[in-house]
């Protein structure tokens, strides 16, 4: 049996939320993405959503949210609501969102 790692609730800098219509990121998470605009992707695998900020097109970030019922239906993730850990890829400048438990 693995060890389970204790997050306490009010660390919310790395965490995400989706919610029923949105995706919505801490502060700080949100912060280093240096962008108001995102692009979101899904790798199906692994169970990880990406958001990385864009200069041109993507999806607009407004106050920390990203309008997201159109991801949900497009990925078949409309019943992943909740929040989920996420990780700050310095190196490539990306937030990861594990919606699928660590093994």
């Amino acid at each position: 049996m693995g060890f389970e790692v204790y997050r306490p609730r009010s660390a919310r800098d790395n965490m995400v939320a989706l919610t029923k219509h949105h995706i919505r990121l801490g502060g700080k998470l949100a912060e280093k993405l240096g962008s108001r605009r995102v692009e979101v992707a899904f790798e199906k695998e692994t169970g990880k959503l990406r958001i990385r900020g864009v200069k041109e097109n993507g999806m607009l970030l407004n106050k920390n949210k990203i309008g997201a019922r159109g991801i949900f239906t497009f990925f078949n993730i409309e019943d992943k609501k909740g929040t989920y850990h996420a990780d700050y890829d310095e190196k490539e400048k990306v937030v990861y969102v594990y919606l699928e438990p660590e093994d």
